[in-house]
């Protein structure tokens, strides 16, 4: 009896790495063995050029077409979507590195947004979204005038 239960303790190491090893396996197999996995989420910079806050969506693959943009209440969302190719099959497949479905962001505009004047462009699959503040909002330079032709003094 000591015997017996000795040796299924015994075991239980080689049945973990038997475990460990199937799923390692398995994960490094090729792709085609399990799904892909990876959700579609292009690169985004946002940055400020010229009064305009700027947004670009790396999107190469994507036709025009299947892009979608709306503002609502100063906010600003982006719906995309990337097919994949019709012209090879599923079984055809040796590695996919591109991810493939629906993306949607949804960004908050900076208070000042002019709505109206939000634009955008595609070139060389990236899309570009402008969104220039309102005059009001821009900052404003205020001169400085000089009293009665009085020199101010400098302390140090």
């Amino acid at each position: 009896m000591l015997a017996l239960s000795r040796r299924l303790f015994n075991d239980f190491p080689s049945f973990d790495r038997q475990v460990d090893r199937f799923f390692n396996d398995a994960w490094n197999r090729e792709i085609r063995l399990l799904p892909n996995f990876r959700a579609f989420r292009p690169e985004l910079d946002a940055f400020e050029r010229d009064g305009q806050h700027v947004y670009r969506l790396a999107l190469p693959g994507v036709d025009p077409g299947d892009v979608d943009l709306s503002v609502v209440e100063g906010r600003l969302t982006v719906q995309v979507e990337r097919k994949e190719p019709a012209d090879v099959s599923r079984d055809d497949w040796h590695l996919r590195g591109f991810s493939y479905g629906k993306y949607e962001q949804t960004l908050l505009l900076p208070k000042g947004t002019d709505l109206d004047r939000v634009s955008a462009s595609f070139h060389n699959g990236v899309l570009e979204i402008t969104a220039p503040l309102a005059p009001a909002a821009l900052p404003k330079k205020i001169e400085v005038k000089a009293l009665g032709g009085r020199k101010l003094k400098a302390t140090a």
